[in-house]
């Protein structure tokens, strides 16, 4: 009988120790930084196969409104800065 429980549990071990090693669990899923590994390197390469002297163009780049561009970056960077907490208005708050 002892010799049973032995057996069942080496098997059960053996099982738990395979599973564990199988690599990713099912459960996780995939990231963004994953599903997207690689992309913006094929997308540099392909840039350079479409437009290879692209690097060598100093020319600046013209038709861009100033003041256009200087609220897109003042957008831009407001959107780092952590908004202010708002107060949760509420039914059942008669206060």
């Amino acid at each position: 009988m002892l010799k049973r429980y032995f057996l069942i549990l080496s098997i059960f071990c053996g099982l738990l120790f395979i599973s564990s090693c199988s690599g990713k669990a099912s459960f996780e899923k995939e990231s963004l930084l994953e599903r997207n590994w690689g992309r913006s390197y094929e997308a540099a390469i392909y840039n350079q196969m479409v437009n290879p002297d692209a690097g060598k163009n100093l020319e600046p780049v013209v038709n861009i409104d100033g003041t256009a561009a200087e609220n897109n970056v003042d957008k831009y960077r407001e959107s780092f800065k952590e908004a202010e907490p708002q107060e949760i208005v509420n039914i059942l708050k008669l206060q």
